[in-house]
């Protein structure tokens, strides 16, 4: 018998050893194997409302409203989250009416899933008190979140075992969705983005700072409530706030140094540069001490002189280059919930280059 003869001899010895291990299912065995088949496949379907007979919005994210409406505008979502499920059963037990099924699932790894919608969660919960008005995130945006994660993002999986469990009720066996089947059908996702410390304390200050990092000009005016502070409706006064949101906007940058955590306690090191608004007072009185000095502020008047005054301020306001650098300590407090940072004067300060107290007091 040649090589190729023995490698055909011992395929087709397999495929009879696979055939006579299914062979040996009984009756009940086949039954409860059919209907673990008949439940996963439901998660394998292009169909939404055949993956809603094993799956809800609910199972993904916490609601307590009605999420009918809501599934049919994020459809995609369940496509998207099973679009690589496979499975296989392993081992099928039957005692009189019950059963369980062993079975080996390949389920998207949500873990880093969790982690970017937790993020970007975040981002838009800061991006709204820069918002122009007030718009709540509603748990609908949370979903459509969700949607654009898994559309833009290809998710690894992983596999797991489940044990199923079933019962027998006139004839027919049915697959019993326990909260712990649920979990692993999921990817346990709801365990992760409800874990207090998914995101670590460095994290948090990343997404925050970079979320800022991010502002426009007009954004950060709103962000800064510079339109409180200044009144905007003067054209000059806009002016001034635009052009501080602009040099805060330009010079803003960080880096995490350090993160020491203790229980739900938790101090991040941060070295922030921001604008030098201290460099800028300094340069707006020496060009205004120059200025006063010549026959043009002699013949300007008391009026001519404050619009001079407001045409430096602007200039070295919008022409400034200098930065300052500061190390500063982030307190952050864990409320059971996620990592919050306690914002204190020191932190604005470093942010936004003392800005109030060098311009605006």
């Amino acid at each position: 018998m040649n090589k190729q003869t023995q490698k055909l001899f011992l395929a087709l010895s397999f495929c009879f050893f696979v055939f006579l291990l299914s062979g040996c299912l009984s009756k009940e065995e086949k039954a409860v194997q059919h209907a673990v088949e008949k439940e996963l496949n439901q998660l394998k379907s292009t169909d939404i409302k055949t993956i809603q007979n094993c799956i809800t919005a609910k199972d993904l994210l916490p609601y307590d409203g009605d999420t009918e409406e809501l599934e049919e505008d994020i459809a995609s979502i369940f496509t998207l989250f099973y679009k690589n499920f496979q499975y296989k059963t392993e081992k099928i037990t039957v005692t009189k009416n019950n059963a369980s099924a062993k079975v080996k699932l390949s389920i998207l790894d949500t873990k880093k899933l969790a982690k970017d919608f937790s993020k970007a969660s975040l981002k838009k919960h800061i991006e709204q008190d820069a918002a122009p008005t007030a718009v709540e995130f509603s748990i609908h945006d949370s979903y459509l979140l969700l949607e654009k994660l898994l559309q833009k993002n290809n998710y690894k999986t992983k596999e797991v075992t489940a044990i199923l469990s079933l019962a027998k009720e006139k004839e027919t066996w049915t697959v019993l969705h326990t909260p712990e089947l649920q979990e692993l059908l999921t990817g346990n996702f709801l365990s992760y983005i409800t874990d207090c410390n998914l995101l670590s304390p460095k994290e948090i200050v990343k997404t925050h700072f970079s979320t800022i990092q991010q502002f426009d000009a007009e954004q950060l005016k709103i962000y800064l409530s510079l339109d409180t502070l200044l009144d905007t409706e003067d054209t000059y006064n806009n002016s001034i706030a635009h052009a501080i949101a602009q040099q805060i906007n330009t010079c803003f940058d960080f880096k995490i140094l350090d993160e020491k955590k203790e229980d739900t306690t938790a101090v991040v090191t941060v070295s922030i540069v921001s604008a030098n608004f201290h460099s800028i007072m300094e340069t707006y009185k020496e060009e205004l001490s120059k200025w006063v000095k010549t026959s043009d502020a002699l013949s300007a008047g008391s009026e001519g002189r404050r619009q001079k005054e407001q045409e430096l301020l602007l200039f070295c306001i919008e022409n400034n280059h200098n930065t300052v650098s500061h190390d500063v300590e982030i307190p952050l407090i864990n409320d059971g919930v996620n990592w919050k940072i306690e914002m204190n004067e020191e932190i604005a300060e470093a942010i936004f280059g003392n800005v109030q107290k060098e311009l605006l007091d």
